[in-house]
């Protein structure tokens, strides 16, 4: 279920290279089912993106935002790594 979704973003329609790359990642955890992600990318037709997510009640639900700005983007996350069961209305604990 998503609680909150805002999104802007401008793209160049001129980009012929469509390049993305992944410049560096970090993440732990934060308790016993509660992680972080920090991740820094270059997608290289975006001019600005923003975007905050907080979802709940489903798949890895959280808190998501990101920016970024001529191509060079900055995301952090913090969310839960359990996955849910709409059955039983709850988290099911999942072992990877």
């Amino acid at each position: 279920m998503n609680i909150l979704n805002i999104r802007i973003e401008l793209k160049n329609p001129f980009d012929v290279w469509d390049r993305f790359i992944n410049l560096g990642s970090r993440c732990g955890d934060l308790g016993l089912y509660t992680a972080w992600e920090l991740e820094h990318t270059y997608y290289s037709p975006m001019l600005f993106d923003c975007e905050v997510r907080w979802t709940r009640k489903q798949d890895h639900a959280g808190f998501e935002m990101c920016i970024g700005i001529l191509g060079y983007g900055i995301s952090f996350r913090i969310y839960d790594i359990r996955h849910w069961d709409l059955e039983q209305n709850a988290h099911v604990k999942t072992y990877y």
